[in-house]
């Protein structure tokens, strides 16, 4: 019986202790202790200027009125009137939006019944020039029921500036890679990239005048600058008209 237990506990020794059988070609050998290849990745960044062509102007109309149908009658009035007055000094009628209206009641201090329904309508009109919105502006000013209360900038060419970044990246990319190879005597092959991150963000520039704009309209009293101040800052964020596209791109490359 002794015997036999040492047998056993001899046998199991040597299945423990036994090194695997690796086969294969040297390239499989290779991979098996170097698991890993020579990989170097570079990154550049990427940036675009531009300007905004297009600008959406939102005016908004305010009614107030003991009853709903008067204060909603009125409202059409008003907005009727600066529409023809957008479309006298030559805006095309498709570039001029009416959204739906909202009426709230106004409750007094005393009873549950409204003192008067006020009625709020939007009118929002494109434009591509800055004297558009000078007259926009004399347009509101002369109805104390309508106000600015957004410009929002557009730009139309954005694909094709975000495009133009990426290759302008790739570019940077291609150039540092033909540098290392001519400089190290290296071969680099592409085997993955990625777009860490990009984005469209307002300039320095654009950033400076709005901050500006919106200190003066919050301290002046009826003017147009104050009507402008209507909408709140994540909205003049927004209406950046001088844009930076930036893009980041890295690619690994196989060191040969």
């Amino acid at each position: 019986m002794k015997v036999y237990l040492i047998f056993v506990v001899a046998l199991c020794s040597s299945i423990a202790f036994a090194e695997p059988e690796i086969k294969g070609s040297p390239d499989d050998l290779k991979g098996f202790l170097y698991p890993k290849e020579n990989r170097v990745v570079i990154t550049e960044n990427a940036e675009e200027k531009s300007y905004s062509d297009t600008a959406i102007v939102t005016l908004v109309i305010t009614t107030e009125d003991k009853q709903t149908s008067d204060s909603m009658k009125a409202n059409s009035r008003i907005r009727q009137a600066i529409v023809e007055k957008l479309l006298a000094i030559g805006l095309a009628s498709d570039k001029i939006k009416n959204s739906k209206f909202s009426s709230s009641p106004q409750y007094g201090w005393f009873g549950k019944k409204p003192d008067s329904f006020k009625v709020v309508n939007r009118v929002s009109v494109t434009i591509t020039e800055e004297s558009q919105l000078q007259k926009i502006a004399e347009i509101s000013d002369a109805y104390p029921e309508s106000s600015i209360s957004s410009t929002v900038f557009e730009h139309s060419k954005k694909d094709l500036y975000v495009q133009k970044v990426k290759e302008k990246a790739l570019e940077k990319v291609l150039a540092r890679k033909a540098f290392y190879e001519r400089s190290l005597g290296v071969k680099l092959t592409p085997v993955s990239f990625s777009e860490n991150s990009q984005g469209i963000y307002p300039t320095q520039g654009a950033d400076d005048v709005e901050e500006i704009v919106v200190t003066a309209a919050r301290g002046n009293g009826g003017s147009f600058s104050a009507k402008m101040a209507a909408s709140d800052r994540s909205q003049i964020e927004k209406s950046f008209d001088e844009v930076k596209y930036e893009t980041k791109l890295s690619v690994e490359f196989k060191i040969q």
